[in-house]
């Protein structure tokens, strides 16, 4: 563990697609990264199976828009759904919105 700007951080490894990828992240997120390396590796597994594709760079790319798309709808109608929300709650949401989309990235 170390100590970045007073955040504890941890170094995660994450294994995607075959791949290990060792991480350093906040300690209250690392959970949250292995939980989002299952989600993709369940996708890339599925994928691989439904069209019969070896590439793990297509099945990658496939598996990164079908969460991509998904997590954009979400997003959509969560903001949609905000509208009876004071602008300041509203704000946030949408800023909470954007650091999720932007963990989804990683």
């Amino acid at each position: 563990m170390h100590r970045n700007l007073g955040i504890l951080m941890e170094t995660v490894r994450l294994n995607i697609a075959g791949r290990e990828y060792p991480l350093r992240a906040p300690g209250t997120q690392v959970e949250n990264l292995k939980r989002a390396a299952g989600i993709i590796n369940a996708k890339f597994s599925e994928f691989k199976v439904q069209f019969n594709v070896e590439d793990p760079v297509d099945l990658l790319a496939m598996t990164a828009l079908h969460l991509a798309t998904e997590g954009q709808s979400t997003v959509q109608e969560t903001v949609a759904g905000s509208e009876s929300l004071s602008t300041a709650n509203r704000e946030r949401m949408v800023e909470i919105s954007k650091h999720l989309e932007r963990l989804l990235e990683v």
